[in-house]
C-alpha cells in the first residue's frame, strides 16, 4: 500500500507483506509464499481481535471502511464475523455506507452482510428491482484504479446488482458488464464457509 493510513489496531495486520491478498479469494494457492499466505493472514486477523477489546475492533473497522481502497475492506469485513453480535449490528450500516461509496471488494462485502443483517433479503429485493447507484468521491484516475479497479462506475453498480441476485435468489448472472459478480460472490461464500467448517477460521459464535 502507497501510504501509511491510520487503522486503529489494525495497523499491525500489514507487516511489510500483501496479508490481505488471501483474503481475495480465501484458498491456498500452489508454492504459496512463507512470509504471507491464508494461514498466516488468518493468525495475524486472530491475534489482534484476541489482544484488543471490543471497541477497539470496532472502531478499527470503521478506519479500515472509511479508506476508499479495497485492500483494507476485506479484513473489515472477515473482521466483523469475530465480534459479539451487538458489535456487528452497529457496523452493519458501516458495509452498506461502504457499498455505496464503493469497493472492487462488494461482492465480499455483500456476503458478509448477507450473514450479519437480519434485514438483508428485504434490502436485497430492494437492489434487485431497483438497481444500485454508487457515489464515488474525487480521486485522481491513476488513485481511482489502483484503489477502486479500473472496471468503471457502471460496471460497479452492475456488480452489486449481480452479487445481490445470486445471494437473495441463488441466479449467476455474469457477464463482463457485471464483473462477474455473481460468481464471484458464490465463490468467496463457499470458501469461507468451507474454512468455518473446518475450524481454520473461527467467527463470534
Amino acid at each position: 500500500m502507497s501510504k501509511t493510513p491510520n487503522f486503529g489496531v489494525f495497523n499491525d495486520f500489514w507487516n511489510g507483506f500483501p496479508n490481505h491478498l488471501p483474503f481475495l479469494t480465501l484458498i491456498e494457492t500452489p508454492y504459496q509464499p512463507e512470509e504471507w499466505n491464508l494461514t498466516k493472514s488468518i493468525e495475524r486477523l486472530d491475534h489482534i481481535v484476541s489482544e484488543s477489546s471490543g471497541s477497539q475492533i470496532a472502531n478499527g473497522i470503521r478506519l479500515l471502511l472509511k479508506n476508499e481502497d479495497w485492500r483494507p475492506h476485506l479484513v473489515a469485513a472477515l473482521a466483523i464475523l469475530k465480534i459479539d453480535k451487538d458489535l456487528q449490528f452497529e457496523l452493519k450500516s458501516d458495509l452498506w455506507s461502504r457499498l455505496k461509496s464503493g469497493s472492487w471488494v462488494s461482492p465480499q462485502i455483500l456476503v458478509i452482510l448477507s450473514l450479519i443483517d437480519s434485514e438483508f433479503n428485504l434490502k436485497a429485493r430492494e437492489i434487485c428491482e431497483n438497481g444500485f447507484e454508487i457515489s464515488y468521491s474525487e480521486m485522481p484516475m491513476h488513485e481511482h484504479h489502483f484503489a477502486r479497479g479500473p472496471a468503471g462506475l457502471s460496471v460497479d453498480n452492475k456488480k452489486v446488482v449481480a452479487s445481490v441476485e445470486y445471494l437473495l435468489n441463488g441466479l449467476i448472472i455474469d457477464s463482463r458488464e457485471n464483473d462477474n459478480g455473481g460468481s464471484l460472490a458464490k465463490g468467496w461464500k463457499e470458501n469461507l464457509f468451507k474454512l468455518i467448517d473446518n475450524k481454520r477460521f473461527k467467527i463470534k459464535e
